[in-house]
């Protein structure tokens, strides 16, 4: 096994280890990009046969929900009568021990909804990977492991996960947005005809402003595009300033600057509305956008990081739209599908681990049919 806590050392080996899933994700540059001044909290490891790779970060409890591997230890109880007392009566059992269950050693990918382990199906790469996943934790003093983000064909590395005690927790899905190949009127026919006429009034409306949308570089992003994306996030309770945004996509130029899909909305030298993206293997991953009041009254949002998206791809020969999780009825509706991600949490501390096993099981029930619900392809 080829370890190290910076992926520059192994960027080679990684690479060929990672080469069949073409994913934005799992290049070292990504990686790096997002990579801490400090990488103490980082592990990275290759078979020796190349055949697998692990990316491990150490993560504190609190976190951002989607990327905390205990935050289902404080849902909200489920409607379910049996399942609701259940897990009050576990919660307040559970609560005094939190501080025992953290650090986590969490099998990730940052700025991704995927799992750290990328492996082929075959048992022995997935079983190295697991084992060096706990090495990992005991020398971190790390008293709980998991492996986020599975997607439901990963059978094999579900199997073997479950086998080793690991208690799964579906809480979020992955969305993405099939392209057809042609013109926006084949993305158009793949929906209902209410549907239909709801995209083309929003194409209407966003035609009939004064914003115009072009292509620009990704060097031209600004404080101006920033502030946009700083309002955004605010409505999330995420602070950041401007000049942070700034510094970050001009980190993100410098790695990956080539794969940027940049889209700007303007209204004469006015900036209303952008959209920043990146383009690999038949993937365009949207991950920065911002709108002003005024782009917000003519449908900028759909506009800006659908519509004229998808015919971006379409001119690029992309196959999907990858969008991440939230907002599902929205995504829905202009045809996007579902693909649940489960975590995998195995905690040692042998007088919490029964509970959290139960309480991952209420969590699971939860949020499998809360995606259910939506009645999106692949969320059942």
């Amino acid at each position: 096994m080829r370890t190290s806590h910076s992926i520059a050392d192994l960027a080679p080996l990684w690479s060929a280890a990672t080469e069949r899933t073409a994913s934005l994700f799992c290049t070292p540059q990504w990686l790096e990009c997002n990579e801490p001044a400090d990488t103490g909290g980082l592990h990275y490891a290759v078979t020796d046969d190349m055949e697998g790779a692990l990316a491990v970060r150490r993560l504190e409890a609190g976190g951002f929900p989607a990327n905390d591997p205990l935050a289902f230890l404080g849902v909200e109880p489920p409607a379910e009568p049996a399942d609701r007392h259940r897990a009050s009566i576990l919660g307040v059992a559970v609560r005094p021990h939190l501080p025992d269950l953290a650090p986590v050693a969490a099998a990730t990918l940052p700025g991704a909804y995927a799992a750290g382990i990328v492996a082929p199906d075959a048992p022995p790469v997935i079983s190295a990977l697991l084992d060096e996943l706990d090495e990992t934790a005991q020398r971190w003093g790390c008293p709980t492991r998991a492996v986020m983000h599975v997607p439901a064909s990963a059978r094999l590395l579900r199997e073997t996960l479950e086998s080793r005690g690991y208690a799964g927790v579906t809480s979020l899905a992955q969305t993405s947005l099939p392209v057809p190949a042609g013109s926006f009127e084949d993305y158009l026919a793949r929906l209902s005809s209410k549907r239909r006429t709801a995209v083309r009034r929003e194409r209407r409306v966003f035609a009939g402003s004064d914003m115009t949308v072009r292509r620009a570089d990704i060097g031209e992003f600004s404080t101006e595009h920033a502030l946009l994306h700083v309002k955004q996030l605010r409505r999330y309770g995420h602070d950041f300033s401007a000049q942070q945004l700034v510094e970050l996509v001009r980190r993100s130029a410098r790695f990956f600057g080539d794969w940027a899909v940049f889209l700007v909305a303007e209204r004469g030298p006015r900036v209303e509305a952008f959209s920043l993206s990146y383009v690999l293997g038949g993937q365009l991953h949207p991950k920065m956008s911002g709108f002003s009041g005024y782009a917000d009254e003519h449908f900028a949002y759909f506009n800006v990081i659908y519509y004229e998206l998808i015919e971006v791809a379409q001119e690029l020969g992309v196959r999907e739209l990858v969008f991440g999780p939230g907002t599902y009825d929205a995504k829905v509706h202009r045809g996007c599908v579902l693909d649940p991600r489960t975590t995998y949490v195995r905690a040692t501390h042998p007088a919490v681990a029964p509970m959290v096993v139960e309480l991952a099981a209420i969590a699971d029930r939860r949020g499998r049919a809360d995606l259910a619900s939506t009645g999106a392809p692949g969320a059942a």
